[in-house]
C-alpha cells in the first residue's frame, strides 16, 4: 500500500505554515485556514498519528513551561528552523519509532524531532500561559485524534464523553455548546451523549449523518466498509447526506449501516457486545472479510496487510486478540487461512500456501 506525502514531506514553505496550524490546533489558538489545513492533515492516517503524538506531548508539558516564555517568538522559531532542520517523513517504515508493547507508523529524522520540539514548547506554553493569566481554556480540544493502537477520550462542554479507538479523530465544530453540537469523525467513536431536545446532539461520518434522540452508541466511519452504527441505549436517527429518503431510527440492540453508496439500513436486534470490545483494547473478528481484516491491522497495529493472492479477498476470519503483539496475531491469521505470511517491516504479504515459492 502506498502513502500519499503530506505537505510535511516538502521542505520547503508550504511545510513551515503545515507546521505552524499544527502548532495553534494544539495551542487551541487556529485560525480559520490553520483549522482547515489541520483537517486535511487529518485525513491522512499517518499524519494522523504525527499529531496525536505531539498533541500528547504537548499536555504532558503545559504545567512545566517557564513564565516568562515568549510565546510568538518560539513560533517564529519554528517558522524560520523548519526549512533548515529537513523535511520530516511521514511513512511507513522497517525501522520505527517504538515504545513499551507499542509501535508507531511513521519515522522522524532527527533534525526534524528538535523542529518539532520547538512546536510543542510554543503550543504548551501557549496553554499554560492562558491558565496563569485566569483565561478560560477549553476543557477539550477542537480536534482529537489516536495513533496507531491507541485510544483516547475528550469530554464536551455539555458532558457529552466521546472515546475514540486507534487511528481515529473527532472534529468539534466551531460553536458547539451554544449555536451548535456537531462533530465530525473518522475511524471508530463511542458515545455517551447529554441529551438536549433544543439542541440535537449531530455526528457527521462519511456520507452520513447521526443524531442522537438520549443515548450510548457506537460510530464505524470505514472507507472499506462504510459506515456502521451501533445502539447500546437510547436511540438515534440515521440519515444519507443530501438525500430525501426518511431517517432510519434506531433502537437500543440494534445495527445499522450506511454502505459507500448512501444506502441505509437497519439490523434490528443484531448489536452484540463485539461492537464495543474495542474499548476495553479487545479486537474482535467474526466472519470478517480480510479487506476489514487489513484495515484493522493497519488502524491497531502498524502494519500493512497485502493479499498476494487474489483468491484470499474471499477469505474470512474469527478471532479475538486482546495485546497481543503483531507477530502472534499474524501467526493466528496464518493458521486460520492456511497461508503464508513475510513480514517485511511494516508490511505483512499473505500468500496461499500452495503458491508459496520453492
Amino acid at each position: 500500500m502506498t502513502e500519499h506525502p503530506s505537505n510535511l514531506d516538502a521542505p520547503d514553505s508550504t511545510q513551515s505554515s503545515d507546521w505552524e496550524a499544527i502548532a495553534r490546533h494544539i495551542a487551541g489558538e487556529s485560525t480559520t485556514e490553520s483549522a482547515a489545513r489541520v483537517d486535511e492533515l487529518m485525513g491522512e492516517p499517518s499524519a494522523r498519528a504525527l499529531i496525536a503524538s505531539i498533541q500528547s506531548i504537548s499536555g504532558r508539558m503545559a504545567d512545566d513551561i517557564p513564565s516568562d516564555i515568549d510565546v510568538e517568538a518560539a513560533l517564529q522559531s519554528v517558522r524560520t528552523r523548519m526549512p533548515v532542520a529537513g523535511s520530516l517523513r511521514v511513512m511507513s517504515s522497517p525501522r520505527k519509532l517504538e515504545a513499551p508493547e507499542r509501535r508507531s507508523g511513521w519515522r522522524v529524522a532527527f533534525p526534524a524531532i528538535a523542529a518539532a520540539g520547538l512546536i510543542v514548547v510554543g503550543a504548551s506554553a501557549w496553554l499554560a500561559m492562558g491558565k496563569r493569566a485566569g483565561y478560560p481554556v477549553a476543557s477539550a480540544p477542537r480536534m482529537l485524534a489516536t495513533g496507531v493502537g491507541t485510544r483516547d477520550s475528550m469530554k464536551l462542554s455539555d458532558g457529552t464523553k466521546i472515546v475514540l479507538g486507534p487511528l481515529s479523530s473527532v472534529k468539534v465544530a466551531s460553536g458547539y455548546g451554544t449555536t451548535n453540537r456537531e462533530v465530525e469523525i473518522r475511524g471508530d467513536a463511542y458515545f455517551e451523549v447529554i441529551h438536549d431536545s433544543a439542541r440535537p446532539f449531530t455526528v457527521h461520518a462519511g456520507n452520513a449523518t447521526i443524531q442522537d434522540i438520549g443515548t450510548k452508541f457506537a460510530v464505524r466511519a470505514d472507507d472499506i466498509g462504510g459506515i456502521g452504527v451501533s445502539v447500546s441505549e437510547g436511540s438515534v436517527s440515521v440519515a444519507q447526506l443530501q438525500s430525501p429518503a426518511p431517517a432510519v431510527v434506531l433502537k437500543a440492540g440494534d445495527q445499522g449501516t450506511v454502505d459507500r453508496g448512501g444506502k441505509v439500513v437497519a439490523h434490528r436486534g443484531a448489536a452484540t457486545d463485539d461492537d464495543m470490545a474495542w474499548l476495553n483494547g479487545r479486537l474482535v473478528f467474526r466472519e470478517t472479510p480480510l479487506s476489514e481484516v487489513a484495515s484493522e491491522m493497519r488502524r491497531w497495529y502498524g502494519i500493512n496487510l497485502q493479499l498476494a493472492d487474489p483468491s484470499l479477498a474471499n477469505r474470512h476470519l474469527t478471532a479475538t486478540f486482546s495485546g497481543e503483539p503483531p507477530d502472534r496475531v499474524l501467526d493466528v491469521l496464518r493458521l486460520a487461512l492456511g497461508a503464508d505470511i513475510e513480514r517485511r517491516g511494516d508490511t505483512a504479504i499473505v500468500r496461499s500456501a500452495k503458491g508459496r515459492a520453492r
